[in-house]
């Protein structure tokens, strides 16, 4: 299972969304849900398990919705079908879908899908983990400064969130050299980095081979929002109904995993087409399950804009929280 499965590609997903402004005919997609039909775009990944049990439990059928799940594996494939009018809603890592309103892109912030930071008994591995060879003199993650570290893109979310927990430890992550890699643990393994990142499962798998050793936890989001699910300002604005009551069925899909491990790991099963025993020992997020509200939003905002991500400038986040 390849790591970059589960990452965001942030810059080359802004890119997409400021081609595909206009490739919408009229951006509404309101025809799509006039009787409470939805299609979604979400990452086969953790982050979306919930709207899959979701919607096999019922729970979007109780809120009036017929919604349609199609999966992706980067946000270059869920963007433009957003923009475009092919899907309503996608599930977007929160420096993505940040950058891409930065950059004038009209988004509206529906509902959080992932909680950031580092879950209460995931101190010493959770979803996202920093990984070393087991003879590193590394020992903490302040220790990788002045390092060279592989990251799938820089200015994504897994790079800002890695440069984040290492000036939290007391690092200085300006002084990191970055090297993008399509396989950033590959470029581990053969020494040409220090140090990279890998999102679940992908670490549970390493864990289990034992040839390389874990660093610690990556704080997700800064500790704030990691997953939101957006739609274009066009539809939520033509259809605010639908649009709250998925809202709605989300915060209770989330809860629904929370609170049920079982559910949670079968499902995750099958949308990865994963082994259920090797999902038994990874380490999941936690699943949102308050209202987004604009308060979240300035933090992820304030988080992102630390570490120059906003190039044209940091969005209004009053602005970008909807219906």
């Amino acid at each position: 299972m390849a790591s970059t499965r589960f990452r965001a590609l942030a810059t080359t997903a802004v890119a997409a969304l400021a081609l595909c402004t206009a490739c919408s005919s009229d951006g509404s997609g309101s025809d799509a849900s006039a009787d409470g039909q939805l299609k979604l775009a979400v990452f086969a990944s953790f982050n979306g398990v919930p709207a899959f049990a979701a919607d096999k439990e019922g729970v979007f059928e109780k809120h009036d919705l017929d919604v349609t799940t199609s999966t992706a594996k980067t946000s270059t494939e869920m963007v433009p079908q957003l923009l475009g009018g092919k899907v309503d809603l996608a599930l977007l890592d929160t420096a993505t879908s940040l950058v891409a309103a930065g950059q004038g892109v009209d988004l509206v912030f529906v509902a959080g899908a992932t909680d950031g930071g580092i879950p209460k008994g995931q101190e010493e591995f959770s979803f996202a983990n920093v990984w070393v060879e087991k003879d590193s003199p590394v020992k903490s993650l302040a220790d990788l400064t002045g390092k060279t570290v592989g990251v799938p893109q820089i200015k994504s979310a897994p790079w800002v969130d890695l440069r984040g927990s290492v000036d939290e430890a007391g690092g200085d992550s300006s002084s990191i050299k970055f090297i993008e890699s399509p396989d950033p643990l590959a470029a581990l393994k053969s020494g040409q980095v220090d140090a990279t990142t890998t999102p679940e499962p992908v670490g549970t798998v390493e864990r289990a081979k034992g040839d390389l050793r874990p660093l610690g936890p990556v704080n997700s989001g800064g500790g704030g929002t990691a997953y939101v699910w957006v739609a274009t300002r066009d539809f939520a604005e033509a259809n605010k109904g639908t649009v709250k009551a998925f809202a709605e069925a989300v915060r209770e899909g989330n809860a629904m995993v929370n609170d049920d491990r079982e559910l949670l790991v079968r499902t995750a099963a099958e949308v990865l087409d994963a082994d259920a025993g090797l999902l038994e020992k990874a380490a999941f997020p936690v699943y949102a399950e308050k209202p987004l509200t604009t308060e979240d939003i300035e933090f992820s905002v304030e988080y992102m804009d630390k570490y120059d991500l906003f190039e044209k400038g940091a969005p209004d986040a009053a602005k970008l929280v909807g219906p």
